[in-house]
C-alpha cells in the first residue's frame, strides 16, 4: 500500500510539471500494484482522453464503470459511460453494454435499455452465447411489450435454446398484438405454435381457444378446453368454454358449466340468456323455460327484476314463435303487474297457438285480451282468424262481449268466411274507417273518466296507446287536442310549437275585452314549466363555469334560492346516513345560518320522508321537529342519485318560513339542477384525481403520455352530455427530433422544464396540459371554442419566444395545431376522440410540411 500511494504522489507531482507521460507511467504502476484502484483507472482515462487517444481511453473508463456498477455508485456510473464510452460501443464488452442498459432501465429509460440491451444481445450472439443473448432479448420484450417483433425473436430463440415456456409465453403475447392490430391468422399462427410448444400451459389453450372461437371453430376450441374444464374455476375461461360448446351444438354440457358458474361465482348470467335463445332456436323450448327460471331466480333474489324483464324482452322478442317461451314472458309481466307489456305479448302468444294450430289455448289468450283491453279494434280480426276453427259458442260469446263494449264483429252463420253484416245505422260503422274511429272514441271516452277520477297512470297509459294507434289524429281532431292538454301529455317526436299553432283561437276578442282563459299551456309544459326549464339552463350554464366542487355548490343554494324566493336552501353531497362530505347554504333575509349538527338532523328528518310520484320529500314543521329550530315552516327535498353507483350521493333541500304548497314543478326543478351539479363535482373531482395520479414529472406538474387518451374521454363525455365545444391544441418544437439527437435527452428535458413552467400560468385551472412527446406539449382546453384555442396558441408561441435553449443562444421556433371535437349526433365519446386525435396529428404533419414557425388550424369536417 505504501508503494501505491508512493506513485500516486509521483503522479501529482508530474501532472504539476505537465509531464503528462511520466504520470501515466506513475498510474500505471499503480495498477500493477492494485488493478481495482480507482483512481487510477480514472486518472488515466481522463490523460488519454487530454491525449486524444480516444482508444486507450475508452479501456480505462470501461474499467472504471466496471468498478462503479460494484459499489452501486449508478449516476456517476451512467455519467462516465454516456460521456466517454457510448459512442464506442462497438469495442465494448457486450457484459458492459448489457450492465449499462440495466442501469437505463432502472432509470426508466425503456427506449434507450432496449436500444442498448439490442447491442449486447447482437455481440452475445456472434460469441456463441446465446443464453446470454436471450436473456438481453427476455428485457427488450418486457420493455417493449407492445413491439410484436420483438416477441418473436424471443420466441426464436428461446426455443433453439431449449426453453419452451418462455418460448410459448412470448408467443402468446405476439398472439394477442397481432389480433389487436386485427391480423386473426397470423395470431392463429402465433398462439397454434405456442400451444405446440406448450400443451399443458391452460392460459395459452385458453387464448388458443378464444381465436379459433373468433374464427368460427367453436368445435376446435372446445376440444383444445375440455382437459382443463374439470377442475378450472376461473369465470373468463368457463364463460369462453361455454361459448365454445354452445356453437358446436353442445348445448347440454355447456348447461351444466353454466349452471355450475352461477352456483359457484355468481357469474355467466349473460352466457345462459344466450343458451336459453341457442335451445329456442334447436326447437327445445322446454329446456330454454328450464334455464330462464334458474336465472329468474337467482335475479329476482338479488332485486334485479328490471335487468331480467329487459334482457328476457331481448330474447323472447327475436322469437315470437316459440309457444312456451311466450308463455314464460307473459306470465313474467303478470307477476310483475305490467299490463300494457303483459297485452302485448298476449298478442303474440295467440299468434303464436294458431300457428301451431292449438285452437283452444289460441281462445283461452283471445278471451284474456279481451278481458285486459275490450276496446282493442284487433280483437274482431283475431277473431275472424278463429271463425270456422273454434267452438261456435264461444266465437258468439265474445262477438257478443265485443258489440256491448262497442267494437263489433260479426260472422256469416251459412258462409265459411267472416265478413260484416249489415246492421242498423246508429251501431258502429262497418267499413275498417268506422271501426277505427269507433275505437278512437272508445279511447278518448276512457281517458276522460280515468282523468276525472285521478286515476293518471290508466289515463296516461291510453293516451299512449292512442298516440300509437293513431299518430298524427290530433292535429285535426279538436276533442284529442284538448284531452292532450286537459292531461298534460304530448306525443313523442312532436315539436312542442304544433300545439301552439293548432291551440291558437280562430280569432282575437273585440277590442275592449279581455279573452278568458285558463293559465297559458303549451303541449306538455305550462307556463310555469318553461320559466323552470330555462331557468334549469341558465343555472347548469353558471355551475358549470366554476373551477371548484365547492363554488358549484355555493352557486347551486344562491341560484335555487333567489329563483324560489325560498328562505333556506342546502345543497349537499355525500353518502346517505352519513354526515356529509360537501354542504352549502343559502339564507333569506333575517335567517341564521344552520349549525352543522342542525343540517344533519334536518337530512335525517327528509330522508326518511315518504317520496311522491316525481320523488320530492316534504316535511312539516311538527312538534319536536328539527324545522322549528331553522325557523321553517315546510321543507322539500330530493336525492341526487349517482348515474354510475344508482346510489343516493347527496341531496338539495328548499325550506320555506311561512307555509306554502309545493309544486311537482319544483320537485322537477330540484331534480335537474341537483343531477348537474353532482355531475360537475364529479368530473371536477376526478379531473383533480387524474392529475394526482397521473403526473410524471414533479419538477413541471406535466401529465405524462398515457394520461392523455383517458383525460381527452373523459372531457369528451363531459362536453357531449353537455352540449359544450372541446379543443385540442399541439405545441411542438421545430425540428424536435433532430436537436434531440444532437443534444441529447437531458438538455432537451431540461428546456421543455423550462417551457413547461414558462406556460402552464397561461392556461386556466380546468385546461389539461401533457407531456406529448419529448419535444411537444398537449393541451385539452373544456369549454373551448376554436377561435379560443387559436387565441391561446398565439399567447403561448408568444410567451415561449423568449425562452433561450440551454445548448445555444438562438432562441427555438415552435408550430402549433389546433383542432375542436366533432358535434355529431351519432359520435360516442371514443369516436370524438379517436377523430380528434387523428386530426391533431395532422395538423402537426401540416406544420411540419410548411418548414415550422406556424400555426396550422383544421376545421371540423363537414358531414
Amino acid at each position: 500500500m505504501t508503494d501505491v500511494n508512493k506513485q500516486l504522489e509521483r503522479a501529482k507531482k508530474f501532472l504539476e510539471k505537465n509531464r503528462t507521460e511520466d504520470a501515466i507511467d506513475a498510474y500505471l504502476a499503480v495498477l500493477e500494484d492494485a488493478p481495482s484502484h480507482p483512481e487510477a483507472t480514472q486518472a488515466l482515462g481522463d490523460l488519454y482522453a487530454r491525449q486524444e487517444q480516444p482508444e486507450r481511453a475508452a479501456v480505462y473508463y470501461g474499467m472504471f464503470f466496471d468498478l462503479l456498477i460494484d459499489p452501486k455508485d449508478e449516476t456517476k456510473a451512467l455519467a462516465i459511460y454516456n460521456r466517454f464510452l457510448k459512442n464506442l460501443s462497438a469495442n465494448q464488452p457486450p457484459e458492459r453494454i448489457a450492465r449499462y442498459a440495466f442501469l437505463q432501465q432502472k432509470q426508466n429509460r425503456s427506449e434507450e435499455a432496449s436500444e442498448q440491451y439490442g447491442k449486447a444481445a447482437e455481440l452475445f450472439t456472434l460469441a456463441g452465447r446465446e443464453e446470454d443473448a436471450l436473456f438481453c432479448l427476455e428485457r427488450m420484450a418486457q420493455l417493449e411489450p407492445e413491439n410484436l417483433s420483438r416477441q418473436v425473436t424471443l420466441a426464436e430463440v428461446a426455443e433453439r435454446n431449449g426453453r419452451n415456456n418462455l418460448a410459448a409465453r412470448a408467443l402468446l403475447r405476439a398472439g394477442q398484438l397481432a389480433t389487436a392490430t386485427g391480423s386473426t391468422e397470423e395470431s392463429l399462427k402465433y398462439l397454434a405454435h405456442a400451444h405446440a410448444l406448450a400443451p399443458n400451459e391452460r392460459s395459452v389453450a385458453l387464448l388458443y381457444g378464444a381465436a379459433k372461437l373468433r374464427k368460427g371453430d367453436a368445435a376446435d376450441a372446445a376440444k383444445l378446453l375440455t382437459p382443463f374444464a374439470a377442475t378450472e374455476g376461473d369465470p373468463v375461461f368457463l364463460e369462453t368454454y361455454s361459448e365454445a360448446l354452445m356453437r358446436s351444438g353442445q348445448l347440454d354440457r355447456a348447461r351444466e358449466v353454466l349452471e355450475k358458474l352461477l352456483r359457484d361465482r355468481n357469474a355467466g348470467l349473460v352466457r345462459l340468456f344466450q343458451l336459453a335463445e341457442q335451445y329456442i332456436i334447436a326447437g327445445a323450448g322446454n329446456k330454454a323455460v328450464e334455464v330462464l327460471s334458474l336465472v329468474k331466480k337467482k335475479m329476482f333474489a338479488d332485486k334485479r327484476q328490471n335487468e331480467f324483464a329487459a334482457q328476457l324482452d331481448d330474447v323472447a322478442g327475436r322469437h315470437p314463435e316459440s309457444s312456451m317461451v311466450l308463455e314464460f314472458w307473459a306470465a313474467l309481466y303478470n307477476e310483475l303487474n305490467r299490463e300494457s307489456k303483459y297485452f302485448e305479448i298476449m298478442i303474440h302468444l295467440f299468434d303464436a297457438y294458431l300457428k301451431d294450430g292449438n285452437i283452444r289455448k289460441a281462445c283461452d289468450s283471445l278471451e284474456r285480451l279481451v278481458d285486459i283491453d275490450s276496446y282493442d279494434y284487433r280483437n274482431q280480426e283475431r277473431l275472424e282468424r278463429l271463425h270456422g276453427k273454434a267452438d261456435d259458442s264461444f266465437v258468439q260469446r265474445i262477438a257478443s262481449r265485443l258489440t256491448r263494449s262497442g267494437t263489433t264483429i260479426s260472422t256469416s252463420e251459412t258462409e265459411p268466411q267472416a265478413g260484416p253484416r249489415s246492421v242498423p245505422e246508429s251501431s258502429s260503422p262497418a267499413t275498417e274507417e268506422g271501426r277505427r274511429m269507433q275505437t278512437l272514441e272508445d279511447l278518448i271516452v276512457q281517458t276522460e273518466i280515468f282523468l276525472q277520477y285521478s286515476l293518471q297512470n290508466k289515463a296516461m297509459d291510453r293516451l299512449h296507446k292512442i298516440a300509437e294507434l293513431f299518430p298524427g289524429e290530433e292535429e285535426k281532431n279538436a276533442r284529442l287536442r284538448n284531452l292532450y292538454q286537459t292531461a298534460n301529455f304530448w306525443p313523442q317526436g312532436v315539436p312542442v310549437k304544433k300545439i301552439v299553432e293548432a291551440a291558437k283561437p280562430a280569432a282575437s276578442p273585440p277590442t275592449g275585452e279581455v279573452a278568458k282563459t285558463s293559465p297559458a299551456k303549451t303541449g306538455t309544459y305550462n307556463a310555469d314549466t318553461l320559466r323552470d326549464l330555462s331557468k334549469i339552463s341558465e343555472i347548469n350554464q353558471k355551475i358549470f363555469r366554476q373551477q371548484t366542487p365547492r363554488a358549484m355548490l355555493n352557486t347551486a343554494v344562491n341560484e335555487i334560492g333567489e329563483y324560489l324566493r325560498a328562505s333556506r336552501t342546502l345543497a349537499v353531497i355525500g353518502t346517505a346516513g352519513r354526515p356529509p362530505d360537501l354542504a352549502a347554504e343559502y339564507c333569506g333575509p333575517n335567517m341564521k345560518p344552520a349549525p352543522g349538527a342542525q343540517v344533519v338532523f334536518l337530512l335525517a328528518q327528509v330522508e326518511k320522508a315518504e317520496g311522491d310520484e316525481l320523488g320530492g320529500l316534504v316535511v312539516e314543521n311538527t312538534p319536536g321537529s328539527v324545522l322549528g329550530d331553522l325557523a321553517l315552516r315546510t321543507a322539500l327535498g330530493v336525492k341526487i342519485t349517482d348515474r354510475e353507483t344508482q346510489q343516493p350521493a347527496g341531496m338539495i333541500i328548499v325550506g320555506q318560513a311561512e307555509p306554502r304548497k309545493w309544486k311537482p314543478n319544483e320537485t322537477y326543478f330540484l331534480q335537474a339542477i341537483g343531477d348537474q351539479m353532482l355531475m360537475s363535482v364529479s368530473h371536477t373531482r376526478l379531473r383533480s384525481l387524474v392529475r394526482r395520479m397521473g403526473v410524471s414529472d414533479e419538477r413541471t406538474g406535466l401529465l405524462s403520455r398515457s394520461s392523455y387518451q383517458s383525460c381527452l374521454l373523459t372531457e369528451a363525455d363531459r362536453a357531449r352530455t353537455q352540449g359544450t365545444p372541446l379543443a385540442l391544441t399541439i405545441l411542438q418544437i421545430d425540428r424536435g427530433g433532430e436537436l434531440l439527437r444532437q443534444q441529447g435527452e437531458s438538455p432537451m428535458e431540461k428546456f421543455l422544464e423550462q417551457l413547461a413552467r414558462s406556460l402552464q400560468p397561461i392556461v386556466r385551472q380546468n385546461d389539461v396540459a401533457v407531456k406529448y412527446t419529448s419535444w411537444s406539449l398537449a393541451f385539452i382546453l373544456p369549454d373551448t371554442t376554436l377561435d379560443g384555442a387559436q387565441n391561446l396558441a398565439d399567447k403561448l408561441r408568444r410567451a415561449a419566444a423568449g425562452i433561450r435553449p440551454p445548448w445555444d443562444a438562438t432562441a427555438i421556433t415552435l408550430s402549433a395545431g389546433i383542432v375542436a371535437a366533432v358535434a355529431k349526433s351519432d359520435f360516442d365519446s371514443e369516436d370524438i376522440v379517436t377523430d380528434l386525435m387523428n386530426r391533431a396529428e395532422t395538423s402537426m404533419e401540416e406544420a411540419r410540411r410548411r418548414g415550422g414557425d406556424t400555426v396550422v388550424t383544421l376545421e371540423a369536417p363537414k358531414f
